[in-house]
């Protein structure tokens, strides 16, 4: 597994996602990791914040999820969708009513994932993207993800002190 700064990684996802924009299945958690499984791989990232807009990391191709998708078995797709005028209206409207709008959102989650050059042909319609699921540690899913954790936590350290020595000092 090579291990590779996030930006780069983020720029293959988008052109395995817009390749084949159906299959896609996105975790996060609240220590800067991300996971994110395609119809036949899956991604590992680790981010650190340098400033609420701009984040900085790394990753990992994972060539064999099969682990990882079991354990998430049951998740909703990822993916970008086109929302008409009605429905982006009906949702903002309906943040009262959450009946309502959860069978509105279940609606639109059934519609057919884009990639991201059909939506810009497709005018100036809304989008709805995600879902993203919220984990509280996604080194806990498995054994390997814990391995892998400890991993890119030391490498995005490194990234950080090497892009950011000044700040890095700041933090030991």
């Amino acid at each position: 597994m090579n291990v590779e700064p996030a930006n780069l990684m983020l720029n293959e996802i988008m052109n395995r996602y817009n390749e084949q924009p159906t299959g896609w299945i996105v975790l996060t958690d609240f220590k800067g990791n991300i996971l994110i499984l395609g119809p036949n791989e899956a991604y590992r990232l680790k981010t650190l914040p340098i400033n609420p807009q701009e984040h900085i990391g790394v990753g990992v191709k994972i060539d064999t999820p099969h682990e990882i998708r079991r354990r998430i078995e049951g998740a909703p797709p990822y993916g970008f969708r086109i929302i008409s005028s009605k429905q982006f209206k009906k949702l903002t409207n309906r943040f009262s009513n959450t009946e309502s709008q959860s069978k509105l959102l279940s609606k639109i989650l059934n519609n057919k994932t884009l990639s991201t050059w059909e939506i810009e042909t497709k005018g100036r319609n809304a989008v709805l993207s995600g879902p993203v699921i919220a984990h509280p540690d996604l080194s806990t899913i498995s054994k390997s993800q814990r391995q892998l954790d400890l991993k890119l936590t030391i490498e995005a350290g490194k990234l950080f002190r090497k892009k950011y020595p000044n700040r890095a000092a700041i933090y030991g």
